[in-house]
């Protein structure tokens, strides 16, 4: 991806709040600024990198636009991570020790030392183990400078040996990443246990997350975490979804007994409950989802800057609970229901999150047969441009455009969108089976005008697609749209 390109995929990844920030943040009554027209630009349309750099160009043909799509990068890196250190403990620490260290080197000792000894008792509070070796190794660097003239011997061998503790705790912490980064690998990349050999490796993985678990604190949270997240994933892979989703009523009882370290907003605890609502449509327990529904409804009380993260995740789970089940009639009186506030809303979220919502929208309405409303829907997000094209929430889109147009008839169109389509998909390696049978199903349709020959090829295209459902490579494509129930409406 060209630096243009990822400047347009930044910009339109910022919400309001991001925006608002910006425009606050950038000096632009110092005068008109070439980054700020840039921004300006990019940020009042979709256009595509080479349009975008056009009307640059033709307002400000003397300017380098090369310089100035730097600087306007580098503009927001610095801006919006500033933001962040706001209202992060993480970055508040990592600053505190920036200042810390500052002050030790204009010789303000004692200065350092109540800066660091203020937010070492913050890291522990919020687990933040190796902020706090920063800080307890700075300190004792403090210490020996002024020649130990504020600490005895005791003293100093207390702090060090609460530097070692930390150190074993944060290593453990690793060792126990490590593992669960394991088994959610093999979880995306095998999908569920096949064989014998494959259980035999994951029963040696669990014995080790066992050893894990047992040298840590029993009270920390992470570790606690890290273990329920190994579990759930082993049930997954041992296809045992009603133990999986124990443990994952157990994670949530225990994010909200530390509801301190959510953050704000609590992005990590909002894509817990996206794991869960995940998962729990993967398996079809449907009746489970509205209680964790109910829970991101209840973080916009508590978290009003989290509404841009939680209201589009309860738009498309209630709506996918409906379609799922093919109660597609309460899936458009939901949306009508919805559609005032999608659409007030809508310009306020990231281009990811808009492509998300917009797939969902056309989705309701293709199973309404509206076929018209479905694609006004898409539109802006197949008009996005080449930069958006990359981004996996653009590709599930792309295809219901393919669906939608095949229902309308549209023969030409769809020979040269599909090459297109195609074309883009195999510029990042081979084909899925699915994108493959998905291709060969519609040009059937258009082309096989003996029925009974074209009933025959579906039908097998179909079982195909059947067979795929629980390939790991193949399950985000098939999970975005039912295209086996559309297979079966194209049978006649």
């Amino acid at each position: 991806m060209s630096k243009l390109d990822s400047l347009i995929v930044l910009v339109n990844s910022m919400d309001s709040a991001d925006k608002r920030y910006f425009g606050l943040h950038s000096q632009i009554y110092e005068g008109a600024k070439d980054y700020w027209l840039l921004y300006q630009i990019i940020l009042k349309s979709n256009l595509d990198a080479d349009s975008v750099k056009a009307e640059f160009k033709k307002i400000k043909p003397k300017a380098s636009f090369e310089i100035t799509c730097n600087h306007l990068y580098q503009s927001l890196l610095d801006r919006l991570s500033t933001k962040d250190v706001e209202t992060e403990v993480e970055f508040e620490v990592l600053k505190a020790y920036q200042q810390a260290l500052f002050l030790y080197k204009r010789n303000l000792c004692n200065e350092s030392l109540l800066l660091i000894r203020k937010f070492k008792k913050i890291t522990l509070e919020y687990e933040l183990f190796s902020h706090f070796l920063l800080l307890a190794k700075l300190e004792i660097r403090i210490y020996n400078q002024l020649e130990f003239d504020q600490i005895d011997e005791d003293q100093l061998v207390r702090k060090q040996a609460k530097i070692e503790s930390v150190s074993r705790q944060q290593r453990a912490i690793e060792n126990h990443t490590g593992l669960y980064n394991m088994i959610s690998l093999r979880q995306s990349k095998q999908g569920q246990v096949r064989n014998e050999a494959e259980k035999a490796k994951l029963n040696d993985l669990a014995f080790n997350e066992l050893q894990a678990i047992s040298g840590q604190n029993k009270d920390s949270f992470e570790a606690q975490k890290l273990h329920l997240l190994f579990q759930s994933a082993y049930f997954m892979k041992t296809t045992n979804p009603k133990s999986s989703l124990k443990v994952y009523y157990e994670l949530n009882e225990l994010f909200e007994n530390n509801r301190k370290l959510w953050g704000n907003p609590p992005f990590f605890y909002i894509n817990h409950i996206r794991g869960i609502l995940n998962n729990l449509r993967w398996f079809g327990h449907y009746s489970e989802m509205p209680y964790f529904i109910d829970k991101l409804r209840h973080l916009i009380i508590e978290f009003p800057s989290a509404q841009n993260n939680t209201q589009p995740l309860i738009f498309i789970f209630e709506s996918l609970i409906l379609t799922d089940q093919k109660l597609y009639a309460d899936a458009l009186n939901h949306l009508n229901q919805k559609l005032d506030e999608i659409t007030l809303g809508i310009t306020n979220l990231t281009f990811a999150t808009q492509a998300s919502m917009a797939l969902q929208t056309a989705i309701v309405y293709f199973w309404n047969r509206e076929f018209k409303m479905a694609l006004k829907v898409i539109r802006p997000v197949l008009n996005a441009g080449k930069p958006f094209n990359q981004l996996p929430q653009t590709k599930p889109v792309r295809f219901l455009n393919i669906l939608i147009h095949c229902e309308l008839g549209d023969h030409d169109y769809l020979e040269s969108e599909i090459r297109s389509v195609e074309r883009d998909l195999r510029k990042r390696g081979k084909l899925l089976k699915s994108e493959e049978i998905i291709f060969k199903s519609v040009l059937t349709i258009l082309n096989e005008t003996d029925t009974r020959k074209r009933n025959k090829k579906i039908q097998k295209q179909k079982e195909i697609l059947l067979g795929l459902k629980d390939d790991p490579f193949e399950r985000q494509l098939l999970n975005s749209f039912d295209y086996v129930a559309w297979l079966e409406t194209q049978l006649k």
